[in-house]
């Protein structure tokens, strides 16, 4: 099957969602980092009884926080995205992977069919996975899709 048809028909849950980083609104932002760093993720979820409120990232910290002047003990809330978009675990691969290109998005919540967390994927996930299924297609790449050898190498 070819990798057009992989991640056109196979589904988000394929790509085996990791467990989010999870913090309360009311997490300092210190206590937020900190957590971040532990797990070593580029974000964290801020979550109040089960429901996604939020989500921080390493943008959030670079944009809102680097070099303002802003309190580490504030609460994380004043610096979270509300509302992310979130994907489906039924959903495509390939749907996926043009909510993360339209958005400019590196993680992407998962949510199972009730809608609550169920995880969350990144574009490591995704990179992981063609390499994993198609590793042949991947190591014959050349670096640049335009380049052109010059001459024969390895004679």
């Amino acid at each position: 099957m070819s990798l057009e048809h992989i991640i056109q028909d196979w589904k988000v849950r394929h790509l085996e969602p990791s467990r989010p980083v999870i913090v309360t609104p009311d997490t300092s932002l210190a206590e937020t980092i900190k957590a971040m760093m532990a797990e070593r993720a580029g974000y964290a979820f801020v979550c109040e009884n089960g429901s996604l409120l939020g989500i921080v990232t390493e943008r959030d910290y670079l944009l809102k926080v680097m070099g303002l002047g802003v309190e580490y003990t504030a609460p994380v809330r004043d610096f979270m995205t509300p509302n992310p978009t979130t994907i489906q675990e039924d959903a495509t691969i390939v749907e996926a992977m043009r909510l993360m290109d339209a958005g400019n998005y590196r993680h992407l919540p998962v949510l199972d069919a009730d809608g609550g967390i169920l995880g969350v994927i990144s574009t490591r996930h995704i990179i992981s996975f063609i390499v994993e299924h198609f590793p042949q297609d991947v190591v014959n790449l050349p670096p640049k899709l335009d380049q052109k050898s010059l001459t024969v190498e390895g004679g």
